[in-house]
């Protein structure tokens, strides 16, 4: 018998490994076609010092960060507790718009300390980005399934699942999977504020 898989009814698990790989796809996928439309953008380039890119103390820096890695991690999971429409939710779409822009900002050597070669860049986010990016997908991973209002089509003229929030549910593996989301969180900030100051 030939069953279909279904993302949202898979353990956290593989669900987690399923859309790290998409997302990593997406986001490597996006960098090499934006490199390749802006390839003079890694040649001559300026070095700017880290330490010049930082402003204020470091704790202000690093609770800057956390903040704003934060916010978009509540969106994905805001966005997925919220609606389901098929296969989509608005989590879903803000974690591949964070692929799509990490991707495209890192081909175009946009960020706001530009990198002096693409080796670097790629290593800079083995050592920063990679546990950021971590966070998003596990976020999204954990609610994916949680939706409160489902519907099989979009625009929805019905609901074919009203659910309330008392009876969202997080198994065990599920709670796990948070709390080291919440650590790659504190990780990417401190690596991030390291780097910069």
């Amino acid at each position: 018998m030939n069953k279909r898989f279904n993302i949202f009814s898979a353990d956290v698990y593989k669900r987690s490994i399923i859309l790290l790989f998409v997302f990593q796809f997406v986001l490597w996928a996006s960098f090499g076609i934006s490199y390749l439309f802006n390839q003079e953008e890694w040649l001559d380039v300026i070095l700017v010092e880290a330490v010049s890119a930082a402003a204020g103390a470091w704790y202000s820096k690093l609770v800057y960060i956390l903040i704003m890695i934060s916010i978009i991690c509540f969106f994905i999971i805001a966005g997925n507790i919220f609606v389901r429409f098929g296969s989509v939710t608005p989590g879903l779409v803000i974690l591949l718009i964070q692929a799509v822009s990490i991707g495209c900002l890192a081909g175009r050597n946009g960020f706001e300390i530009p990198f002096m070669s693409v080796k670097e860049a790629n290593l800079q986010f083995l050592k920063i980005g990679f546990w950021e990016t971590t966070a998003y997908v596990l976020a999204c991973s954990i609610t994916l399934p949680k939706s409160l209002y489902i519907s099989n089509k979009f625009p929805a003229k019905e609901w074919d699942t009203v659910r309330k929030l008392k009876e969202i549910k997080f198994s065990k593996e599920e709670k796990l999977i948070a709390v080291i989301c919440v650590i790659l969180l504190l990780v990417a900030a401190i690596i991030e504020t390291l780097f910069i100051v």
